[in-house]
Formats: structure tokens, C-alpha cells, sequence
């Protein structure tokens, strides 16, 4: 009661307080607002491509040491986006960029790997090519071992392919 008495007391008091906390809850709601649309807070996450992606010993080619990638089912992987590494297993990953699209029955045979720090590679949809610095001692598949490939698509930073395979 004795609050009330207060406020009544000194009327021109309340007009000055009600104003200024409306004015910080405007201001408050108008900076929730622009965060929300300027920043796109509210919006969703773009997902990256999912693709159903093979590796395996090329069985047409009797002898030699090289892998078949093949697109098998899912979304295209638009060239200049995704990445190929092939490194035997414990090594880091050492990514080739293709600027070819990778679509559903594209296939790509090769019998390198992708970390040669001297090589210039050339990784499209079909082959991977070493086209400067091919050392064949050191940048060719070998029969027997394991190697892992790995395709992202560095947009989304998201892994299609992650797996290990061994060469025969």
C-alpha cells in the first residue's frame, strides 16, 4: 500500500519510466529482428550432395595395380566442388581438385595416388593423370596395398567417400 502511495504521490514521475523501458523493449525487438533476417539466423542449413560412391580393384585389368571409382546413384558432384585423395592407409589426406562434373555412371580408373608434392595432377570423371613430375616408382599403386580414398565436396565439407581398399 504503501508503494502505491508512492507512484500516486508523484505521478509525473511514472510517465518518464514507463517510456524509457518501452523504448529498450522496441529497440531490443527491432535488433532481434534484423539479427534474425541479416544474419539468417532463421534459415535452414543448405545440405550437401549424398552420392552412392564404389571403389574397387578394376577387374578388367588383369595385372595391374589400379582402382575403378564409379558414381553409382545420388546427386552429381559439380566440378571446381569436390576433391579426390587416394594415400596408402596412415597417411594424411592429400586432395586433388577435379573441375569435371561426376555424375551417376561416371567411372574413373587410375593406378596413381594423389600425393606426390612434386606432381601436378589433372583429376576429371574418367582419370586421374599426373601431367608434371610422374615418378612411376613412387606415384603408382602397389599390388598388395591398402590405400584410402576419400572424395569431399569442400563447399559443404562433406565426405561422400571415405574408404579403404586394397590394390591386387
Amino acid at each position: 500500500m504503501q508503494l502505491i502511495s508512492i507512484f500516486l504521490k508523484n505521478a509525473d514521475a511514472v510517465s518518464p519510466i514507463i517510456g524509457v523501458v518501452l523504448t529498450v523493449v522496441i529497440t531490443v525487438m527491432i535488433a532481434a529482428l534484423v539479427a534474425v533476417f541479416g544474419f539468417s539466423f532463421g534459415a535452414t542449413e543448405s545440405k550437401g550432395p549424398t552420392a552412392a560412391i564404389t571403389v574397387e580393384n578394376a577387374p578388367d585389368t588383369i595385372g595391374v595395380a589400379d582402382l575403378k571409382i564409379q558414381h553409382k546413384g545420388g546427386d552429381r558432384l559439380v566440378g571446381g566442388d569436390w576433391s579426390l585423395s587416394i594415400v596408402p592407409v596412415g597417411q594424411p589426406p592429400v586432395y586433388q581438385r577435379s573441375l569435371t562434373d561426376l555424375k551417376v555412371g561416371d567411372q574413373i580408373m587410375t593406378m596413381n595416388v594423389t600425393n606426390h608434392p612434386n606432381a601436378v595432377y589433372n583429376v576429371t570423371n574418367s582419370v586421374v593423370n599426373i601431367t608434371a613430375g610422374d615418378d612411376p616408382a613412387v606415384t603408382r599403386l602397389v599390388a598388395g596395398q591398402k590405400y584410402d580414398v576419400k572424395i569431399i565436396v569442400y563447399p559443404f565439407k562433406n565426405m561422400v567417400l571415405d574408404t579403404v581398399v586394397e590394390v591386387r
